[in-house]
């Protein structure tokens, strides 16, 4: 009983080194911004537009903070201010901008600026936990949008699909239906080519009769001159 116990207990120990870590979408790193370069918390996303991350990331902004963000047409950053959050005592400037990764991805990087600095897990590593919280909540509705309008397009495949195979589906019955009708015409023409054989062979008839009435009309018209005798 005590050896199973042990043994349990170091399967136990086994599981936990060799369950894989969870790795959070949220980086931090230094990032170059309109105010030079700052602590910055950065997220990627695979299969999203910069626009969709946009839109979303407005939404969750309004939602998470309360906070409308503007668009600063020199920085090309979107930012609010006066903003007020668990994290922080005081109000804070949030900053933020989207860029296209390759060919199918977008990144968010975003700014938290608190007036005397930026936050950053350095000098914040509380506020910097929370905030990587709330930022992998936004990670969670962007890949749950992009997986649901890919659930979308491959619905939208499908009903497309299905579409082509009742066209093809009613083509088939045309084409049977013309095979049909072919078959109709075809037997049609093999008794008109019989009716027309048989129609044949009575006109080689006909001609014949009507030669010899020609050659006894002709007997005739060379006797008429002996009918006067």
């Amino acid at each position: 009983m005590v050896i199973q116990k042990i043994t349990l207990f170091l399967a136990f120990l086994l599981s936990l080194y060799s369950a894989p870590a969870q790795i959070s979408p949220v980086r931090e790193m230094d990032k170059s911004m309109s105010f030079g370069t700052r602590p910055c918390f950065r997220l990627e996303f695979q299969g999203a537009t910069p626009g969709l991350v946009t839109d979303l990331w407005k939404d969750f902004v309004k939602q998470q903070f309360s906070a409308k963000l503007k668009k600063d047409k020199k920085s090309s950053e979107y930012f609010a201010d006066r903003v007020n959050a668990s994290f922080s005592p005081n109000e804070f400037t949030l900053r933020s901008t989207v860029e296209e990764t390759g060919e199918d991805g977008a990144a968010l990087n975003v700014w938290f600026d608190l007036g005397s600095a930026f936050l950053s897990r350095r000098e914040y590593p509380q506020a910097a936990n929370d905030v990587v919280s709330v930022l992998s909540d936004f990670y969670v509705e962007v890949r749950r949008e992009v997986i649901a309008r890919e659930l979308k397009d491959a619905e939208n495949k499908l009903k497309e699909l299905e579409s082509n195979k009742r066209k093809l589906e009613k083509e088939n019955d045309n084409y049977h239906k013309e095979i049909e009708n072919y078959k109709a015409k075809i037997k049609k023409a093999e008794e008109d080519i019989i009716q027309n054989e048989q129609m044949q062979n009575s006109n080689v008839a006909d001609q014949e009769a009507q030669r010899r009435l020609i050659e006894e009309i002709k007997l005739r018209l060379q006797n008429v001159g002996s009918e006067r005798n």
